[in-house]
């Protein structure tokens, strides 16, 4: 059999390349960090960009810049060094560079080269930077951090130094832009003020006074005559450069003025677009009206671009979508709903085909190769096809044991049942909050109770008829996690006055409390599935592992960071723990035999919030605020050919480990030898384990 695979070999070799092509433009396997096998959702977006030339739009996120073919609408690329936050980007005049900017640590300015996707350098000495702009001519960045202790700079982009010019910190710009002539940069910010700066020299030409809040965007017209300012106080005003006085001021709303977010001029000129609270305002440039409103965002619209020939206007907003809307008729034309908001929690369906996210107040079942299958409002179960703010915060999701329902739980103080397969809602009950946990045989629901102005309780639900139980009472502060034996015969739960308590199921009753270890509230808490450890980690850096039995303490380990979550392996010999926050935020796998690390997980930019085990344990999932969730290949040393994870070795494997020849480094899922490099022999070896 051995030898005739072999055989077969070259014709299988042949056959899955073309296959590997078409898998290695999937998105979900763009910039994907070492050691993970697939990526759900894009992260939340920051800002958008047109190459000049119209051909790619840029889009900056939680985890990087996404550049897509507008011809398309598909994905070409990720652009990201590792986590990556970016706040800001823009093209250079010719379009052969993208510069992007973020967040410390993080180098906080790259420049790319816009064809290629390839790193060009970085500008060091940057600050936090949130908005940058090219000069007309592209020898000149300019950058901005926000703060008065992140002044406007200039960098020189031939040799990415900065420029000598100083310009005077004060305002705390928001948004800057160069005039046309590349003589003049605009700035608006914190003050209420709009100023005007001599590039050359750095000096103050003009302060502008007139808006009575913030100013979020200033942009030139084309001809230099003119630019516009947005403000939070609901106005755009528009001005003129020579005499810095008022020319008019739209307003789109008298009575309840919105906040504007985002200006963008049309190519030629006629037509300024700005950005509200939930709309898009288009105004006649001659005649100072609306043109037209797009209506379609469901919140805050944040960033504007109009493509380079005028025909699209693109738009982001915090209902974390990206639209593209006919610019001459206002129709909207395509939504790009894969940009999530923060993810505050996940759960592996018992069959471990789905995993359950829920971002705000929505709800969305996924397939575990990245494939959006159901989405739904927390509150009414209407479906959704798109992202959409709700006021029902949702804290967490947990599968029932046999995987027929859902149950969620939020800020709303609301704990509601689904059926899982269809997104059905079964009732909704008093209780909720992030501590939400079915009893390992499924006839009940524990969660935080709200009912009877009794706060800090537990209520104990049952599944079937929805009837209130039982009232365990009940700590000093509010509840953080819960969780059942595997045994179901305890309850542990952990309040954020570091209180940690076990649960006599049969009784209600008080078995045990921990109140003088952990100095700050607890994030976690998890029981082994052998039933001999439970784990708890909590926001004063440090995870603690204790005998259920007798709350006697195990072991205790510092991380340099507050403990996030942490989960059990389902052969308890791992213990996965999620601490650091932003980029710094990492999962560390450890061995429960020796303590010691088995190995790190490094790439989400923001906290990581939740972290799930697939019931064979061959997989991990990680959510982060930063809006995605990253599939980690968990190491199988029976079955090492079996690289993603599916349970089988088949022509996916070798799928696999074809889209990733020629990756080198240790860890990698697909280097199945362990030589440091992925080639050919993992191939071989794949071949030789297919049945």
């Amino acid at each position: 059999m051995k030898q005739t695979l072999f055989f077969m070999f070259p014709m299988l070799l042949v056959s899955i390349l073309p296959l590997s092509n078409s898998f290695a433009r999937d998105y979900t396997q763009m910039g994907l960090p070492e050691g993970a096998l697939t990526r759900l959702g894009k992260g939340y977006i920051n800002d958008i960009a047109y190459a000049p030339n119209g051909t790619q739009l840029a889009v900056a996120t939680s985890i990087g810049v996404w550049l897509y073919d507008t011809s398309t609408d598909t994905e070409l690329n990720l652009l990201s060094e590792g986590p990556d936050y970016v706040q800001t980007i823009a093209f250079s005049p010719d379009g052969s560079i993208l510069a992007t900017g973020g967040y410390l640590p993080s180098p906080p300015i790259r420049l790319w080269d816009a064809d290629t996707g390839k790193l060009l350098g970085t500008l060091k000495g940057s600050e936090d930077v949130v908005t940058l702009a090219f000069s007309p001519d592209g020898t000149m960045l300019a950058s901005s951090g926000e703060w008065p202790d992140y002044p406007i700079r200039l960098w020189d982009v031939a040799t990415r130094q900065p420029r000598d010019t100083r310009f005077d910190n004060t305002g705390s710009p928001y948004a800057i832009s160069f005039s046309p002539d590349g003589k003049t940069l605009v700035s608006g910010g914190r003050d209420n003020t709009v100023r005007l700066w001599d590039v050359q020299t750095g000096e103050l030409k003009n302060r502008l006074k007139g808006h009575r809040d913030d100013v979020n965007a200033v942009i030139f017209s084309e001809d230099g005559e003119m630019f516009a300012s947005g403000s939070d106080d609901g106005t755009v005003r528009l001005w003129n450069v020579r005499t810095g006085e008022t020319v008019a001021t739209l307003k789109g709303n008298t009575k309840f003025p919105e906040e504007i977010r985002d200006l963008a001029f049309s190519p030629n000129g006629t037509t300024l677009a700005s950005a509200t609270t939930d709309e898009i305002w288009l105004w006649d440039i001659d005649t100072k009206q609306i043109i037209r409103i797009l209506e379609g965002h469901t919140w805050h619209v944040s960033a504007l671009a109009f493509s380079p020939d005028g025909e699209t206007l693109a738009s982001a907003g915090w209902d974390w979508t990206l639209r593209l809307w006919d610019a001459g008729t206002g129709k909207l034309r395509k939504t790009f709903g894969e940009h999530t908001s923060a993810v505050n929690t996940i759960a592996f369906s018992p069959d471990g085909k789905t995993l359950a996210s829920a971002s705000w107040g929505l709800i969305r079942l996924w397939s575990t190769r990245g494939v959006p299958l159901r989405l739904w409002y927390a509150r009414t179960g209407e479906p959704l096809e798109n992202f959409i703010y709700h006021i029902d915060y949702v804290r967490t999701v947990v599968f029932s044991p046999d995987g027929k329902h859902l149950a969620s739980g939020g800020y709303d103080s609301r704990l509601r049942l689904w059926e899982a397969n269809t997104g059905n809602h079964i009732f909704t009950l008093r209780g909720g909050g992030s501590a939400v946990a079915f009893s390992p045989d499924g006839k009940l629901i524990a969660s935080e109770y709200g009912g009877d102005n009794i706060v800090s309780t537990i209520g104990l639900w049952d599944v079937r008829t929805g009837e209130l139980r039982q009232v365990l009472k009940r700590h000093y502060a509010p509840l953080t996690c819960i969780a059942f034996s595997p045994d179901g015969k305890t309850l542990v739960s952990a309040s954020r006055d570091s209180e940690i308590v076990l649960w006599d199921m049969p009784t209600g009753q008080r078995r045990l409390s921990i109140t003088t270890q952990h100095t700050e509230s607890v994030y976690s808490v998890a029981f082994s599935p052998d039933g001999n450890t439970l784990a708890s980690g909590s926001f004063d850096q440090t995870l603690r592992l204790w005998d259920p039995h007798t709350g006697k303490r195990k072991a205790m380990l510092q991380y340099p960071d507050y403990v996030t979550t942490v989960v059990f392996s389902p052969d308890s010999n791992i213990l996965a723990v999620a601490w650091g926050e932003w980029a710094n935020s990492q999962v560390q796998l450890l061995d429960m035999k020796t303590f010691q690390s088995h190995a790190t997980l490094a790439g989400h930019t923001e906290d990581i919030t939740d972290l799930t085990f697939s019931p064979d344990g061959s997989i991990l999932a990680s959510a982060s605020y930063d809006g995605t969730i990253l599939l980690w290949k968990i190491p199988n040393d029976e079955v090492p050919q079996d690289v993603n994870g599916d349970g089988s070795v088949n022509i996916e494997d070798l799928r696999f480990i074809a889209v990733r020849l020629g990756h080198i480094g240790k860890g990698n899922a697909a280097d199945i030898n362990d030589d440091g490099v992925v080639n050919i022999l993992d191939l071989v070896a794949v071949t030789g384990a297919m049945e």
